[in-house]
């Protein structure tokens, strides 16, 4: 249990730099020295915050989770619920892409970390808006009553996944490999809506489809 520490801003600047170093070079180059180094304090100062790396990665990973949800939260600004789940996947593919060091440390890391109930409510966050949302056209009837949403959500964050994550490692399609950023988050942002689009065709109403 680190100590209660004496400047509570200092642990925010202390995330700042780590996720900085993260999202530069991957968690790999997070030392607790160079984290020190620029924030401007000694490594010792560091453990009053975080016990370890370990520790200090594991909160920029739940931050991480909480920036993307309150970015995917955000971007729901379309007239139906339906088009509001759909803003909420192409959020979550952009983010992806833009921060791609930051994303596969949150999505594809192999570090073993210990989730506390309060940490599970962090990493839950976006699964939470995108039931209410799907549960909300269904009552305004723009959706039929979908026989399984957990699986159906499940499919959703698969889709959106597997499109960033082949965004981020440039193997999206072999024909890409030379496009400019902003070409490929065209092309992977229209691919990730087209999921959406064909997992949701079952389930629209044909008001919806109007």
């Amino acid at each position: 249990m680190c100590a209660r520490p004496a400047n509570p801003e200092l642990r925010a600047e202390i995330l700042k730099a780590a996720t900085a170093i993260v999202e530069q070079c991957g968690p790999d180059c997070v030392t607790m020295r160079e984290v020190a180094q620029t924030v401007g304090y000694s490594p010792t100062t560091l453990y009053l915050y975080f016990k370890d790396k370990h520790d200090l990665l594991r909160e920029v990973l739940l931050q991480g989770f909480d920036v993307l949800a309150d970015s995917c939260a955000q971007a729901m600004v379309g007239p139906s619920h339906v088009d509001k789940f759909r803003q909420h996947g192409r959020a979550y593919v952009v983010w992806g892409v833009l921060h791609p060091s930051l994303y596969q440390l949150m999505l594809e890391s192999h570090l073993d970390f210990v989730w506390k109930p309060e940490d599970m409510e962090r990493l839950g966050r976006m699964r939470v808006t995108v039931t209410q949302t799907l549960a909300e056209a269904i009552e305004a009837g723009e959706i039929r009553p979908i026989v399984d949403r957990e699986r159906f959500l499940s499919a959703v964050r698969a889709a959106l996944h597997g499109v960033a994550s082949l965004t981020v490692s440039r193997r999206l399609r072999v024909d890409l490999t030379d496009l400019t950023a902003p070409e490929l988050m065209e092309v992977a942002t229209a691919l990730g809506d087209d999921l959406v689009d064909h997992l949701l065709a079952p389930w629209l109403t044909l008001s919806a489809q109007a």
